[in-house]
């Protein structure tokens, strides 16, 4: 009763202070979020905002020939593959290739539908996966939705770095330039598990690692370096885990 009173009696931040916040005081930013009710536009908005910036580049994207020659190559090199492994037979992968290759009406309705089923899907499970752990491991009592505010403002910071990759991958002509260790590889294969593993090391996604615990520790009530190693290592064994298995959620 204590904790509903205290909500009830501090005044939620204007949006244009937590965007402001998310990258300048993060911790200042979540305290507000754990002290005040339920704010769905603490994760609508961002989902939006990420939503939007993505589909937009993507299609700018598309208008470049070279760039969406290298996506088809990539296509077809992961159809070629599957030849090869026995997954698919050649005409079939002909026809596979054709029906979701650029340029098809599938993978057109893809570059619009995928990011906002993954947007919504992605913030949900990885806040499921933060408030179980955050029960369990921590016995913490935050509330789930709250937990999703924490992850739906630290997508700001992932909507900045869709921004800079665009730049970097415009700027280069290379569809798979990005912010991280990536960048320095020469002739980049998505296929060689340590070329993608140091496409991971990327300096957004440690940024907005550390702004999510900050966010957990703060609505969790616990200390910040708990919190810390806890989101790291369950990055480390996602991340692993996507690599050896050659899953690619991105």
């Amino acid at each position: 009763m204590e904790e509903q009173r205290e909500a009830t009696a501090v005044k939620s931040m204007s949006f244009t202070d937590k965007l402001v916040n998310i990258f300048a005081s993060p911790g200042e930013l979540f305290e507000n979020v754990r002290d005040t009710g339920k704010t769905n536009s603490n994760w609508v908005i961002p989902s939006i905002i990420f939503i939007v910036v993505t589909v937009v580049l993507s299609q700018l994207l598309l208008t470049n020939p070279e760039l969406t020659s290298q996506i088809g190559a990539m296509t077809r090199k992961a159809f070629d593959k599957a030849v090869q492994d026995g997954k698919l037979t050649q005409d079939l992968a002909d026809q596979q290739y054709e029906r979701f290759g650029p340029g098809s009406i599938f993978f057109t309705i893809s570059t619009f539908a995928g990011p906002v089923v993954f947007t919504f899907v992605r913030l949900f499970v990885v806040a499921l996966i933060y408030w179980l752990l955050g029960k369990s491991v921590m016995k913490a009592q935050a509330p789930y939705m709250k937990v999703v505010e924490v992850v739906g403002l630290t997508m700001l910071i992932g909507t900045l770095e869709v921004l800079v990759s665009n730049i970097m991958v415009f700027a280069t002509t290379s569809i798979t330039a990005s912010p991280s260790l990536g960048f320095f590889v020469s002739d980049f294969d998505l296929e060689n598990k340590v070329h993608v593993a140091l496409s991971k090391v990327n300096v957004f996604t440690f940024w907005e690692l550390i702004v999510t615990s900050i966010g957990l520790s703060k609505l969790f009530r616990r200390d910040l370096p708990k919190v810390l190693v806890l989101v790291f290592v369950l990055w480390l064994l996602f991340t692993a885990v996507t690599v050896l298995t050659g899953i690619r959620l991105s």
